[in-house]
């Protein structure tokens, strides 16, 4: 049932476009957040079993709350998608995991694992905390170029002609806030981190910034495998 408060029939196809906007991004908030949250996790696995220390308890909070939070919220201000509305109507019963995002959420998560496990150890072979130091900004920095990728789940971000300034500003945020705990005295030593050389901070963002050639080779791959099919 439906009540048009404005005697309107426009207003329905007005309230169907942004509900499916608001689910989209919900949608693109929960992968982005589930994606980089199994990337920590499967991390500190390989850590645990192989016994070496990949990340202090504060570098796992900074994460979650600096480099997730923001971007995952602005991510919900993201603009309708331009076909939006050629789209048929979803089942009732659809699950927010359904047309392949639950096998996404894992794919992403395990290459930001390898991301963040090579950067370790090119770190590592100057000393321990070198290694955690550019684990530290390589995770960090994956998340933060990942937050891109999610604004279209199966488009390439390249041909997105709307800007959201609320996720460039989270990112712009999240990105002067990593460097800040890795170069500023004393609250570097507080997070046991230490400031990185030029060639090990551009090894660790290079690193970072590769999830997003990844992802968009992989949404290729999808795209033409569907027209195919």
């Amino acid at each position: 049932d439906m009540v048009l408060a404005d005697d309107n029939f426009a207003s329905i196809v007005y309230a169907v476009e942004e509900g499916r906007r608001i689910y989209d991004n919900i949608r693109k908030a929960i992968q982005f957040l589930l994606s980089a949250n199994l990337s920590e996790v499967i991390s500190m696995f390989i850590a645990t079993l192989m016994n070496f220390r990949l990340f202090a308890p504060t570098h796992i909070l900074w994460i979650n709350l600096v480099t997730d939070t923001s971007p995952a919220i602005a991510l919900g201000m993201e603009e309708a998608e331009p076909d939006i509305m050629d789209k048929p109507p979803r089942s009732s019963n659809e699950g927010i995991f359904a047309n392949g995002m639950g096998i996404d959420i894992i794919l992403q998560g395990i290459v930001v694992t390898a991301l963040t496990l090579i950067s370790f150890f090119i770190g590592k072979k100057q000393s321990q905390i070198t290694g955690m130091t550019m684990a530290f900004l390589t995770l960090s920095l994956c998340e933060v170029f990942h937050s891109i990728n999610m604004r279209s789940r199966t488009k390439s971000i390249f041909s997105l002609k709307t800007h959201n300034k609320y996720l460039f500003g989270a990112m712009i945020l999240s990105f002067v806030l990593t460097l800040a705990v890795i170069y500023i005295p004393g609250v570097n030593t507080l997070f046991a981190l230490e400031a990185l050389s030029t060639t090990n901070l551009a090894i660790g963002i290079g690193l970072a910034f590769m999830i997003i050639p990844v992802v968009e080779l992989v949404k290729l791959a999808k795209g033409i495998i569907a027209k195919r099919s």
